[in-house]
């Protein structure tokens, strides 16, 4: 229970990174990424920030580029073709339904973030602080 915060802060960490990084893949994917991108930018602010963010953390490590853009077509590809013909719907389409198991990571992790967010504010805050009972004053 003493460290109880640093564990919550660093999955939150974790999980952040995912999104970042798979989102950001999902930006940069050659058909679909652009289209992504317009749609989150007025439907879902969070995906955007992500996709942005994240777009320029996977410019920086090409490694982290590749694996996200993997990450997030397999997870989106059954919706690749809607997309496609209705950009204007492709958050509605990414969010309304489950596609399969990488989708559903992607989804869990996106709202897990904020959720982590707030409890690692909140465990920080509540913190055991160190309380020491023999102290010298200094003269």
């Amino acid at each position: 229970m003493r460290y109880l915060h640093w564990y919550v802060i660093v999955l939150f960490l974790l999980v952040l990174a995912y999104d970042l990084v798979v989102w950001g893949g999902a930006a940069r994917l050659p058909d679909v990424g652009p289209r992504l991108l317009g749609s989150a930018r007025q439907e879902s602010p969070l995906v955007y920030l992500y996709m942005f963010a994240g777009g320029a953390l996977d410019q920086a490590v090409p490694a982290l580029d590749q694996w996200g853009q993997q990450h997030a077509a397999a997870a989106l590809s059954d919706g690749f073709e809607r997309i496609k013909q209705d950009p204007a719907v492709a958050m509605d389409l990414v969010f309304s339904q489950t596609w399969n198991s990488h989708h559903a990571m992607l989804k869990f992790c996106h709202w897990a973030a904020a959720a982590l967010a707030v409890l690692s504010l909140v465990f920080w805050l509540r913190r055991p602080k160190k309380v020491s009972l023999i102290g010298g004053r200094r003269r």
